[in-house]
């Protein structure tokens, strides 16, 4: 605005600038999906992964959520339509030590969108091994890590950050089933090989601090029915130095497996016990009040035979 036209007074001059902002606004709203696929294009992978992942959403309001969720939606459908270039580019960003912590979540899910390739959730995997829970919902965590425990991959790291949170659930709408930590902590790790991580949850044991999570770590060493996890379970029950209790947990804990391995052998299935723990982690590749059921049952049956 030029001179001083008494047509041009404060109030007009904050009307006029209020609308012709709200006009540019609006316009720009309206273009912004292919502009701001346009200005992506121009970057390079590394710069569009900084711009768009700058941010940690447990640190956001809800209308900043709400504005962030469209700049990753375009960031997803960008890279989407150009898979030949960006799909490389993404798995080298994610396998980046400094790669922005939502990212490494987040990027993780949409390179399982495009690809169900071993390699590629190997990938998503260590990723999601880096990334902060309390940036993600607790449902989608654990059902993401969950389908990479059945496939066989090694997800004691992503199962384990679940301690990071006494009050870490997941819930299954589908059989209205909630699960706490401990059984959150079952299901991401019975499904895998014991040999990931029997010995790792062993000595995490000693080392937690939360009474809570010491309770998980027992309770998955306990069904993992193995000399290895009965022999830990007794010797925390004996360690003076641990809170009580959590001893007592892992005692009641002993009584339990003791009373299951005496059971007497009428009735019970005549499998053996390398074959039961196969039906176990079958079991547990089920999410449901139904496979609940049934491994109550099959795990008096392996408690019979085993531990080994």
């Amino acid at each position: 605005m030029k001179g001083n036209s008494p047509s041009c007074t404060p109030q007009s001059i904050r009307h006029r600038t209020q609308w012709q902002m709200l006009g540019g606004f609006i316009s720009l709203g309206l273009l912004s999906l292919s502009q701001q696929i346009a200005a992506m294009e121009s970057s390079s992978f590394r710069e569009r992964v900084l711009g768009t992942y700058n941010f940690a959403p447990h640190s956001l309001t809800e209308e900043e959520i709400s504005g962030k969720s469209r700049q990753l939606d375009i960031f997803w459908t960008e890279v989407k339509a150009n898979q030949v270039t960006d799909l490389p580019a993404l798995r080298e960003e994610l396998a980046r030590s400094d790669a922005p912590a939502y990212f490494e979540y987040d990027g993780a899910k949409l390179l399982l969108s495009l690809s169900k390739s071993r390699s590629d959730e190997s990938i998503a995997l260590a990723a999601i091994n880096n990334t902060n829970l309390a940036d993600l919902q607790y449902t989608d965590y654990f059902l993401t890590v969950h389908a990479m425990s059945v496939d066989g991959l090694d997800t004691t790291t992503a199962a384990l950050k679940i301690l990071e949170d006494e009050k870490f659930q997941a819930y299954i709408p589908q059989h209205a089933l909630a699960l706490d930590q401990e059984m959150c902590l079952t299901y991401l790790l019975l499904p895998t090989d014991e040999r990931f991580y029997l010995t790792t949850i062993e000595r995490r044991l000693f080392r937690e601090k939360s009474i809570v999570g010491q309770k998980s770590l027992l309770s998955v060493l306990g069904d993992t029915a193995t000399k290895q996890g009965d022999a830990a379970i007794a010797r925390f029950a004996a360690d003076p130095s641990q809170p009580q209790m959590a001893r007592e947990y892992a005692r009641t804990i002993m009584e339990a497996t003791k009373k299951m391995s005496d059971i007497p052998l009428a009735g019970i299935s005549t499998k053996s016990y390398e074959t039961l723990k196969a039906e176990q982690r079958q079991l547990f590749a089920h999410v449901s009040d139904e496979a609940l059921s049934d491994w109550y049952h099959l795990r008096l049956q392996i408690r019979r035979y085993g531990p080994k």
